[in-house]
């Protein structure tokens, strides 16, 4: 009797017997056999014994989006060592840069300007050139931060700037005197921290884009800022 015209339970408990290269091997024997192992309760017992394969000890898979048996691949690189480096991008060693991944959209500060890059493929490698280019800063980008409608950078040179991520309208916000450490956007409002001992806080509506609408004096530089999206 061939082994596929066995019950799928009969199936499943040979299959409970065997480890992970066994298991590997025997998905390589068929199609039918592949599309079978490739089912996330065989793998079941195996990625509780790995490491970080989103299986709690209650038994909850907390990525079920994700295949068991590329988690379990993954955990067993990881495991032996196994990997691959690849550059992807690379500047002057006395830039520090910030960025943001929105979908498959990377944003990147470099010195003054913010590229644009996009994502290519399921393995995720990035086009050499960047899509889009926004600048406007006379220093180097400290921070920036992604609306849905906006993309907002700080900048050494004590400007925010505004940069509408459908076209290339951009508003400049002036109000501190030194660089601008850090930016947080929610609700419409914009909140920045600087050098010059001030939090000030901004207007993001479409009537009044980048308008001050209040300062804060503190006793010191702000480093970071941030708005409770509950409050």
């Amino acid at each position: 009797m061939f082994l596929f015209h066995l019950p799928e339970d009969m199936l499943y408990l040979i299959l409970s017997y065997l480890d992970c290269r066994s298991l590997c091997r025997f998905s390589q024997v068929c199609k039918k056999f592949q599309h079978f192992t490739n089912r996330n309760t065989v793998w079941k017992r195996i990625a509780r014994e790995c490491i970080n394969t989103g299986l709690t000890r209650q038994g909850t898979d907390i990525y079920p989006h994700l295949s068991l048996k590329d988690r379990v691949k993954v955990s067993q690189n990881w495991f032996s060592g196994q990997c691959k480096r690849e550059v992807l991008l690379k500047w002057k060693t006395n830039l520090l840069p910030w960025m943001q991944l929105d979908g498959n959209v990377l944003y990147l500060s470099q010195a003054a300007d913010i590229a644009v890059y996009y994502l290519q493929g399921d393995e995720g490698r990035l086009r050499r050139k960047p899509v889009i280019l926004r600048s406007g800063h006379r220093e180097d980008v400290c921070r920036f931060v992604l609306t849905d409608t906006h993309l907002i950078s700080a900048g050494g040179d004590g400007k925010i700037i505004l940069h509408h991520r459908s076209n290339s309208i951009s508003v400049e916000c002036s109000g501190h005197n030194q660089e601008v450490n850090c930016i947080d956007s929610k609700g419409g409002v914009i909140v920045s921290g600087s050098r010059d001992r001030t939090a000030r806080i901004w207007t993001l509506t479409s009537n009044r884009p980048g308008e001050c609408l209040h300062t804060v004096q503190t006793f010191d530089r702000v480093w970071s800022v941030a708005i409770n999206p509950s409050q």
